[in-house]
Formats: C-alpha cells, sequence, structure tokens
C-alpha cells in the first residue's frame, strides 16, 4: 500500500509538471508568432517576397525578379492609409499589356472593385507600360485593409504556358489623399 501511494504520487507531480510546461510553451509560441507576422502594407510591390502573402489570388510567382502575371481575375490585400477613412484613396496599379495580349485579344478592360462596390474601368488598346487609378471613397475604406478584386474582360487561355494569362504586374497600392 505504500509502494502505491508514493508512485501515484510520483505519477501526479510528473504530469502536474507537464501540464504547467505545456502550456507555457504554447503561450510563448502564440506571442513569438504574432510579433513576427508581417504587418499589412498599402503598397505591394510584385517582387516583395515578405508581402506576397498580400496577392490574394491570381497573381503567378515572381519572373525576372521583378514582375508577376496575372490571370484574367486577380485580388490583393491593401493596407488602408492613414486618414484614408476621412478623405478617400487612391488606387493605383502598374502594369504592361503585352503585345502578344493585343495581339490576340485586341483589347483589354481592367475592373477593379472593393467590397463589391465597382471602381471605374479602363480599356487598353496598345501594348505597352501603364498606370491604372482609380479614387476611392473614404465609405469604403473603413477597416485597417481592404480587398481589391480586379477582373479583366478578356485573358489568354491556357496553352503551351498551361496557364491563364492577363496582364504583366508590377505594384499595387493605395495612397491617401
Amino acid at each position: 500500500m505504500e509502494i502505491n501511494r508514493s508512485l501515484i504520487a510520483v505519477l501526479l507531480l510528473a504530469l502536474a509538471g507537464s501540464d504547467c510546461t505545456g502550456k507555457h510553451n504554447r503561450v510563448a509560441v502564440q506571442n513569438e508568432e504574432q510579433e513576427s507576422a508581417p504587418r499589412v502594407a498599402s503598397v505591394v510591390r510584385m517582387n516583395d517576397t515578405k508581402a506576397s502573402a498580400q496577392l490574394v489570388s491570381g497573381f503567378y510567382p515572381v519572373e525576372n525578379g521583378s514582375w508577376r502575371w496575372t490571370a484574367g481575375r486577380f485580388s490583393a490585400l491593401l493596407r488602408t492609409p492613414p486618414g484614408a477613412a476621412q478623405s478617400g484613396a487612391t488606387l493605383t496599379l502598374a502594369f504592361t499589356v503585352p503585345e502578344i495580349v493585343v495581339k490576340k485579344l485586341g483589347s483589354v478592360t481592367l475592373r477593379a472593385s472593393i467590397n463589391g462596390t465597382a471602381l471605374k474601368p479602363e480599356t487598353y488598346t496598345a501594348p505597352g507600360a501603364y498606370e491604372f487609378t482609380a479614387d476611392v471613397p473614404a465609405s469604403l475604406l473603413t477597416g485597417d485593409s481592404v480587398k481589391v478584386d480586379f477582373a479583366l474582360d478578356r485573358s489568354l487561355p491556357p496553352d503551351v504556358d498551361k496557364r491563364e494569362l492577363g496582364i504583366i504586374a508590377t505594384s499595387v497600392g493605395l495612397t491617401g489623399k
């Protein structure tokens, strides 16, 4: 009987000690993860690996260390600039319409929306580098960040490349007014 009580006491102490240690380690890991979580940026350059998590969908991997092809639909998460909830902001997408896109499709129209609210569309009929800009009303910028959805009216279907190709993006961002 004496041995069983001692054995039970040792087991209870061991279990209590391991339980206490486990809880502290989990809290420490959670705190470390929270501290190391990257902050959402207002402007994302396509070659910024730290901000690539903000490219929510429709962006392909970085090419030539500076740009990314998009699909026909693509989305980015952007931080709301300071003061934008009062005065609005400007959405900017720097991109290139490749010659192959114009040759095969004729033109492409780019649309952007935030929270289902459409911003002004723009049509591109010639190859080249462009900057799409749209005014964003303050009413759409009340949170810490917003998801911006882009859509092209046409894109190149998968072929030898196996990807649907739209435009070549170099940066996307929101700047306060």
